[in-house]
């Protein structure tokens, strides 16, 4: 090999030093591309606002399900927040409300249970003390005035739902379990506009190279 071979410097290993030696950029990735973080930033935002919606959107129909059982045939009872007692089946607490029942003279049709002590012969518009489904472990965690969905459950009108004052209108019918069905599949679909709007706006960044 002669000196003018030696001190000669073999391009491809030239280039590749270069390549190694030069510092990486911020934004860039190791082979020196750029790195498009607003599309992917749009893209990422646009998913997620798509899953908030369309979870909701499942919630809201697993409600209308839970639901559509006691349409037509319920009552709502306004109740006034009395004390805690301990739930039947986890170390919590309940509510226990105070209200009056419908003047409908179905419900003196079958006993009433208060879940607070055993079934017994009610009157309509007669007050009575109930335990609310909620669970809490403290005052605080419960509505101090709630509505109580009633329904007939083997052979007795029970309270089978308790929730803040208002959240049963005047009871549920097939007209809001309807509602509630058409409030699901909105937010659904609203979910998927969102997200396919956020994939669409970020390809457009991406073309646009922003």
């Amino acid at each position: 090999m002669t000196e003018e071979t030696t001190g000669r410097r073999d391009p491809f290993f030239a280039f590749d030093d270069e390549t190694d030696e030069r510092p990486e950029e911020p934004g860039e990735d190791r082979r020196g591309r750029t790195v498009a973080w607003k599309p992917i930033g749009v893209g990422l935002l646009g998913l997620l606002l798509g899953l908030v919606l369309a979870v909701n959107g499942a919630l809201t129909w697993d409600d209308s399900r839970r639901i559509a059982g006691y349409a037509d045939r319920s009552w709502v009872v306004g109740g006034q927040y009395q004390d805690l007692t301990n739930d039947l089946r986890t170390k919590d607490y309940n509510p226990v409300y105070r209200g009056v029942l419908p003047a409908d003279p179905a419900v003196a049709e079958q006993p009433f249970d208060s879940g607070l002590a055993d079934p017994r012969p009610v009157e309509p518009g007669e007050e009575i003390v109930f335990r609310g489904t909620q669970t809490g472990s403290r005052e605080d965690d419960f509505h101090a005035e709630a509505d109580a969905l009633l329904a007939v459950e083997d052979g007795t009108l029970q309270v089978v739902a308790t929730d803040e004052a208002g959240a049963y209108g005047e009871g549920i019918t097939a007209g809001t379990v309807a509602w509630e069905r058409t409030k699901a599949a909105l937010l659904v679909l609203g979910g998927l506009a969102v997200a396919g709007a956020g994939l669409w706006w970020a390809r457009r960044l991406w073309l646009r190279g922003a």
